[in-house]
């Protein structure tokens, strides 16, 4: 039957589940990292123009033979250059690439050499000394310009990996529309299926048997169009399950409702009202259509095949809807008719009178 094709949904769920969060995973880790990196390389462009203008300003305040104020600037230089690489310059942080490594690695040794310069013209001032000390502080403005213009590269590259992220984000987006719609068209028509169906034999149930018998006796009444009702169960059912077990009883079933399913006619519903009783609701049909078609029914089941190797018959009631009864007392007569067929006999059809 039908229930086949709900067998397995909570797989798709869950697939498209775990891809929605591992793409979302996945772009959430490389905004945070990006957004990381580029701000580490907004330091580097920071820093490195604050040991710029420092090495600047520490070169005029030697020279101007301010040499307490300059011991400090010295320090912060310094201080500056730990954040990026350590004194062995053996260790380097994770966010700085290779050219701005080697760009800060050659700005420190052109710093090494200002600094030696500085603390020698301190201790003994001359002209060369000074001369050499302006020429180093231009190489380390040129050095520093080279490590503020890697960084600038560096970071306009990791923007425009931001494509990235956008194609991320489809692809999430995507899946995110596909969980709705298989929550929606998928998820949602299972749920209805499982609510409306028996799942033993896929047949409608009994909530589904309430809803249409009162719709098809509201259409019957606006009409003034026939509607009967038929009931049916399996004769000695109960000895099945007591000498077969109810696996066996199960199967019966199933080959049951296939059986009855291709007797009818394909406006007639079928219904698993509870246990081993059926009904079968048929619009535009007075009794005695439903008793032909009852017996058709009857005929097929007591020459059918069954699976179980044995050969099984039902008994059924059939009842006509007219004015002045409801859907219960409609059920009633249907049930009553199925019990004079049980007392009659067994395996044969009796209509309400």
């Amino acid at each position: 039957m039908g229930i086949l094709q709900y067998k397995r949904p909570s797989t798709y769920l869950i697939v498209l589940s775990f891809l929605l969060f591992s793409f979302g995973f996945v772009m959430a880790y490389y905004v945070h990292s990006t957004v990381k990196n580029l701000e580490f390389d907004a330091k580097i462009i920071n820093e490195t123009g604050m040991i710029r203008g420092s090495v600047q300003r520490v070169a005029k305040l030697v020279l101007s033979d301010s040499p307490e104020l300059s011991n400090e600037i010295i320090t912060e230089i310094n201080n500056l250059f730990d954040h990026f690489i350590s004194d062995d310059e053996r260790s380097r942080h994770h966010g700085v690439n290779d050219a701005v490594f080697d760009g800060i690695i050659n700005l420190k040794g052109e710093w090494r050499s200002l600094e030696s310069l500085l603390l020698q013209y301190q201790l003994n001032p001359s002209e060369t000394i000074k001369r050499r000390i302006v020429e180093e502080s231009e190489h380390c403005w040129i050095a520093a310009d080279s490590v503020v213009l890697g960084a600038q590269q560096a970071t306009e590259g990791k923007v425009g990996n931001f494509e990235l992220f956008y194609t991320i984000l489809a692809i999430n987006a995507v899946t995110a529309v596909l969980v709705i719609l298989f929550v929606l068209f998928y998820v949602r028509k299972k749920l209805e299926y499982e609510s409306s169906h028996d799942p033993l034999t896929g047949l409608l149930n009994r909530r589904s048997y309430e809803k249409m018998v009162q719709s098809e006796i509201a259409r019957s009444k606006r009409y003034s169009s026939k509607l009967s009702l038929i009931l049916f169960d399996i004769d000695n059912f109960k000895l099945i399950n007591d000498h077969h077990g109810h696996g066996t009883g199960d199967k019966v079933f199933t080959d049951l409702a296939a059986a009855v399913t291709n007797s009818v006619r394909e406006t007639d519903m079928i219904f698993r009202v509870g246990g081993d009783e059926f009904a079968v609701i048929c619009p535009e049909t007075d009794a005695n259509g439903a008793f032909q078609l009852a017996e058709k029914v009857r005929i097929r089941i007591e020459n059918f095949h069954f699976s179980t190797g044995k050969k099984e018959t039902i008994s059924l009631g059939v009842a006509e809807f007219h004015d002045g009864i409801n859907r219960r007392q409609l059920y009633q007569h249907a049930d009553a008719a199925l019990y004079s067929a049980k007392n009659n006999g067994r395996n044969c059809t009796e209509i309400f009178v």
